[in-house]
């Protein structure tokens, strides 16, 4: 594998939320067996106990990231809420306001 230059991700995530990225990409680049057909077989259930950790490490952290993900979800439903309540009460104003101007 090559150096690659290692990157600062600033893109507003939490220290918790940047560590469990690079976890996720530490994962996916992490070294990986080829499979040989002539392998012994304590060679290939070696791979496959490799294997078998690595999927149950990247099920953690995709769990993980899918309940950060429901609770952003949850604060852009509220945010979206928020704002169409506060726009028709600006709406009422506008309304009560012109209104009064006729009168």
């Amino acid at each position: 594998m090559e150096d690659e230059p290692h990157m600062d991700l600033n893109i507003g995530l939490a220290e918790e939320e940047k560590k469990d990225l690079e976890k996720l990409i530490g994962v996916f680049k992490d070294e990986q067996f080829s499979v040989s057909l002539n392998a012994a077989p304590e060679d290939l259930q070696k791979q496959i106990t490799f294997l078998k950790e690595k999927m149950t490490r990247m099920s953690v952290v995709l769990l993980d990231l899918d309940k950060k993900m429901h609770s952003l979800y949850e604060i852009v439903r509220l945010f979206y809420r928020k704002t169409e309540v506060m726009n028709e009460r600006i709406e009422d104003v506008i309304k009560l306001v012109k209104t009064d101007k006729q009168r």
